[in-house]
């Protein structure tokens, strides 16, 4: 008995010191099978579109995630001279929002040396409107890829004109 006392001490105290150098502790809950798909615009103004977003997502009940992002770079129906793909790497899906990292694999054109592939990553996080009210999205980034410790939902301060399909979560 006293050994299960203090094992257990040594677990508490181990997730408390986590907790405090910010280390996101797995759990269970993380590993529900979920899935996205989005495909819009993202307009800082509302009526001014920017950036036009096409990302897909999965996550397997073993954690495992999979998908890809792409961004074209617009100037309302002006498709501009750039793009930013990479493999989606990190996905929370929770109730209407969904938020994924994904690093920067490749640009178009070639901004990110062949070494730095996959250096800098991107959140991004998508709210579904519902009754009537537009969807939102938000970026966190460019940041180192190891900058980022999971993916909980940041903050959407931008209108997201477009579709978006949230499965699980």
């Amino acid at each position: 008995m006293k050994h299960r006392k203090t094992n257990m001490a040594r677990v508490a105290a181990v997730a408390a010191a986590a907790a405090a150098v910010g280390i996101a502790m797995p759990s269970i809950a993380s590993a529900a099978p979920a899935g996205f798909s989005v495909s819009g615009n993202l307009q800082p103004i509302a009526g001014f579109t920017a950036l036009h977003i096409v990302a897909n997502g999965q996550r397997a009940a073993d954690g495992t995630t999979s998908g890809a992002y792409r961004a074209n770079g617009q100037l309302q129906n002006l498709s501009l001279p750039l793009a930013v793909d990479g493999p989606i790497t990190c996905l929370e899906v929770t109730g209407s929002t969904v938020s994924f990292v994904y690093p920067i694999e490749q640009t178009e054109p070639a901004l990110v040396p062949a070494p730095l592939s996959n250096a800098a990553a991107i959140q991004i996080t998508v709210t579904k409107g519902a009754d009537g009210q537009p969807n939102h999205v938000g970026l966190i980034g460019p940041m180192a890829t190891g900058a980022f410790n999971g993916c909980a939902p940041g903050p959407t301060p931008f209108v997201f004109d477009g579709d978006v399909d949230l499965q699980g979560g």
